[in-house]
């Protein structure tokens, strides 16, 4: 049995290497090559603009950086504070894409570590402008398998954005490189400027080939010649850069970088599983669903495959990591292992039925395996925790959130400003506040139902509005979008602390202690707005410490 064991694992090894071999050649790495360059790209920030408005060159570094990037910000304590807390990588520069997704930039120091694409803050800094933004409303999210596909696909925590290349020009031209909704054509102008006249012979450029932007673009060198292979992108995606417009550029810029995010993922590499990934290969287990099968169906279905593999006492189990020296993570502090205690947690993890036996967790009715996420939304009480630790028990409950109609005849009131309505105020897009009893974030209440988003509507929709949660009227389906965000994958939770979308909980531990009290709460009726899944938890302080170490079990060393 043993050696029928280590020959399934060679052979599943030696499929995986063939697999990455072939998904290397079929990729355009060209195009992922050049999309982490523009990931990186500092100039396309507000405060760049301001350097050039002021007689910079654009092919000259800053005289001085954004102050704003001088310390890496990261969190403390429960619930977290932040503050400057070391000498930032990006100091000197302004932001960029890769300022508030981060990866191995603080590698080599211990209290920071390595990042799953993602910042150390709570919510992230904000280049100072005239609209007392100091931070973001909410905190920065994983990128890793963020681009993955799906049904009703939808991005960032509120569903804003139908497309990654949406939210990415977007992002080139909002408020987290430092733009006011109301300079959306300035920035994009800038953008383009920076593409155009990009001379190829900065620090960033050095590291990515040594070519102008229009080189890349065009896919011709300067002196006319076809670049090589490895700098080549697709010819269907090559322009000419001088007679394109800001628009066509913009989307070259998109499709680059979202070509980038698409290629990250988890357990991609053969060499870098989890520990649960590997106990699902060591013991035969499938490592995802079939077609035609729901993640949902695929985790119940893995659920009783466990269960009967350890009702026969044939389950094996892993006590280290076998492609490092030590047995351990390259990245982590914990033990590389998938145990008894691991097994009792995914157990919990995975489980929907009361049993005398076992506790429901009820997790994977959000967070299906193999990612861990069901890419929906959904309301699990963190908005309102959030503001009743500010206004009081029962403020939420009581805030008065106001009808479609209402919504809609003081739209400058409570929807969140746009390039198309730049002087809206967006109530209800803030973060809680001492001073302002009206402020909190409703997520996707922002976003569903309104004009200046037509394109995530019908997704929006779609998740809320479905066989299992039917609507009765548009103003019934906008209610049920309350403090709703979208969930995000379990995968690798060490590097991508503090947790929930406001990044109000720093601790795993304290992560499962909410889930246990919010569920409470739920089935007595204290949640406005909740999840219909959150009631189904029924879970005890026993259950931390297994459920805690399963989600261990789910880092990796991702790189």
């Amino acid at each position: 049995m043993l050696m029928m064991n280590r020959l399934l694992i060679s052979t599943f090894f030696l499929l995986m290497i063939c697999v990455s071999m072939l998904a290397a050649d079929e990729l355009d790495n060209a195009e992922i090559f050049h999309g982490e360059r523009l990931f990186l790209e500092p100039r396309f920030a507000q405060f760049f603009y301001e350097f050039t408005k002021h007689g910079g060159d654009i092919n000259s570094p800053l005289e001085q950086g954004d102050p704003k990037l001088e310390k890496t910000v990261r969190f403390f304590g429960l619930p977290p504070y932040q503050i400057p807390f070391t000498a930032s990588p990006f100091k000197g520069t302004s932001f960029s894409c890769r300022s508030c997704h981060m990866v191995d930039e603080h590698v080599n120091q211990k209290e920071l570590g390595m990042r799953a694409y993602v910042d150390f803050a709570s919510r992230s800094p904000l280049s100072e402008r005239n609209d007392q933004q100091a931070v973001t409303v909410r905190n920065s999210p994983v990128l890793v398998t963020s681009a993955i596909s799906r049904d009703n696909f939808i991005l960032h925590y509120d569903g804003e954005f139908a497309s990654m290349q949406e939210l990415i020009i977007a992002t080139l031209t909002g408020r987290n490189l430092g733009w006011l909704p109301e300079e959306h054509e300035i920035a994009a102008d800038h953008v383009c400027e920076v593409i155009r006249k990009d001379d190829g012979v900065g620090n960033l450029a050095k590291e990515f080939g040594n070519l102008s932007y229009t080189e890349v673009f065009s896919g011709r060198s300067k002196s006319g010649e076809q670049l090589p292979e490895e700098y080549l992108i697709g010819e269907t995606k090559r322009f000419n850069v001088a007679r394109s417009s800001c628009d066509e550029i913009l989307n070259g810029i998109a499709y680059l970088i979202g070509e980038y995010i698409v290629d990250l993922k988890f357990s991609k590499d053969e060499t870098s599983f989890s520990p649960y990934d590997l106990f699902l290969i060591k013991n035969g287990l499938p490592t995802q669903a079939n077609d035609g099968e729901s993640d949902k169906d695929y985790s119940v279905r893995l659920l009783s495959l466990v269960q009967a593999l350890e009702k026969n006492n044939k389950l094996h189990f892993i006590q280290k990591n076998p492609y490092t020296d030590d047995g351990g993570f390259r990245f982590h502090d914990q033990v590389f292992k998938f145990g008894k205690q691991e097994l009792q947690g995914l157990k919990i993890f995975f489980n929907q039925e009361i049993t005398p036996e076992l506790s429901v967790g009820n997790c994977v009715s959000c967070h299906p395996a193999p990612h861990f996420t069901d890419f929906g939304l959904h309301n699990i009480g963190v908005t309102q925790v959030e503001y009743e630790a500010i206004h009081g028990q029962n403020s939420f409950l009581n805030l008065p959130i106001p009808s479609r109609k209402i919504r809609n005849e003081k739209a400058d009131l409570y929807l969140p400003a746009t390039k198309f309505n730049p002087n809206r105020k967006g109530l209800f897009r803030q973060a809680a506040s001492e001073t302002n009893l009206m402020a909190v974030d409703l997520g996707a209440w922002n976003i569903f139902f309104n004009e200046d988003f037509p394109n995530p509507q019908e997704k929006l929709f779609n998740l809320f509005c479905n066989i299992e949660n039917e609507c009765n009227n548009k103003n019934h389906a906008l209610q049920k979008s309350v403090a709703t965000f979208k969930t995000p994958t379990l995968r690798d939770l060490g590097h991508s602390a503090p947790y929930m979308h406001n990044g109000q909980i720093s601790d795993l531990h304290a992560v499962i202690g909410f889930y246990i009290a919010s569920s409470r709460s739920s089935r007595e009726g204290r949640i406005r707005n909740a999840d219909n899944e959150l009631e189904k938890i029924k879970m005890t302080s026993r259950d931390i410490q297994p459920l805690f170490s399963f989600l261990v079990s789910l880092y990796e060393d991702y790189h």
